[in-house]
């Protein structure tokens, strides 16, 4: 099976593409599929350039004549590929963060998505939020991550449920000495009936934000509800922080299963460095490809190959995880992260079963015109 392979670039995650393409290599080896599948690589650098990308996903199919399309890239853009996939019949797995969805859930039946959620996550963090709050929120993400839909998702279901949006603050700044929150921390410094934050950032622009609002006089009457990002490790170890951080989030290296354990060990073991969040993503992409080496029918019929995968169970170091034919996503288990005010370390516990809320952010989707970066999210 020859399998084309899009990769991401990032200035921001500049090991992403490296740890992503050494998850896939990884699962490929450790599956004994070396001998059934050869990957034939292309580079698309953030992913906005949709003439590039088109280019690349066609030279894939007629000059390389590949079986089917990993691509990691948004969900911005694959408007402009569904009819060349269309025409192909063939396969594509689309990879990304999540931090977009679509419009419309009624999915082209030879795409497939396999993502880690955020938008989803920041719904479900918009509605613990809520929980127990009377005097509205505040607001605060980056000009970057406010083009993405996990900030509506989070927002959206904060208002939904009866919260009320107080203050919105965008940072602009660069991620240097210049960044600064003082239009936010002067509101809170007025409005002091308002402990609540809903926080959008990727892993650099959190590092900071966390230390410049540690700093505000007051920050211990916070409770920050946050993306999944902002609870990665490098976002916050290290700092004892005077206010409680709480959100949801796909992966956390303290998951007790057995397939997280055999896929720290593999990387520990065979690539001497700890896992990064892409990895995961490239060795979940690895996994998928096991199952479909197991697929006996056309090649060229991607939808046949999505309804395979529909009906297995794929065990990832997030837990179980299955292909839902309604929207053609991976759905996997979800998890909870707390860090309490003066503490240093995250308490992480499984969700439970969000089924339910899940069939609510799918029947929600944005309505109205609404734009944002065609960028992969993470790829700046």
């Amino acid at each position: 099976m020859k399998i084309g392979i899009l990769y991401p670039s990032s200035k921001a995650h500049p090991g992403m593409m490296a740890d992503f393409a050494d998850g896939i290599k990884l699962a490929v080896k450790h599956h004994q599929l070396t001998n059934k599948v050869e990957l034939i690589s292309e580079i698309i650098g953030f992913g906005g350039n949709e003439k590039e990308v088109y280019e690349k996903v066609e030279k894939l199919l007629i000059l390389e004549g590949v079986d089917m399309i990993v691509a990691y890239i948004d969900q911005r853009v694959i408007s402009i590929l569904g009819p060349l996939l269309q025409s192909s019949g063939k396969l594509m797995i689309v990879v990304n963060q999540g931090a977009n969805y679509p419009e419309n859930w009624v999915p082209q039946p030879n795409i497939i998505y396999l993502t880690l959620q955020h938008s989803f996550l920041c719904w479900l963090t918009g509605l613990s939020a809520v929980k127990n709050n009377s005097t509205g929120a505040a607001v605060a993400t980056s000009f970057y991550d406010c083009g993405y839909l996990h900030m509506a998702a989070i927002s959206n279901n904060f208002m939904n449920n009866g919260g009320a949006i107080r203050y919105n603050y965008v940072n602009n700044n660069l991620y240097n000495e210049t960044f600064e929150i003082k239009p936010l921390t002067d509101f809170l410094a007025t409005e002091k009936e308002v402990n609540t934050l809903l926080c959008v950032f990727d892993t650099t622009p959190a590092s900071l934000f966390y230390e410049h609002l540690d700093k505000y006089e007051e920050s211990s009457r916070l409770h920050l509800y946050v993306s999944p990002m902002m609870l990665e490790q490098k976002a916050w170890a290290g700092k004892e922080l005077h206010f409680s951080i709480e959100g949801y989030l796909p992966y956390h290296a303290a998951i007790d299963n057995n397939a997280n354990a055999e896929f720290k060990n593999l990387f520990t073991t065979q690539l001497k460095k700890e896992p990064s969040i892409f990895a995961l993503q490239g060795w979940e992409t690895g996994l998928v490809l096991q199952q479909l080496c197991n697929y006996k029918g056309d090649l060229t019929d991607g939808s046949s190959m999505a309804g395979h995968l529909a009906t297995t169970v794929i065990n990832s170091p997030r837990g179980e995880m299955k292909l839902e034919e309604e929207t053609n996503y991976f759905v996997t288990p979800v998890y909870k992260g707390v860090i309490g005010a003066h503490t240093k370390e995250i308490q992480i516990t499984p969700a439970g079963d969000e089924k339910d809320e899940w069939e609510k952010f799918i029947a929600n989707p944005v309505t109205g015109p609404s734009s944002g970066w065609t960028n992969t999210y993470l790829c700046y």
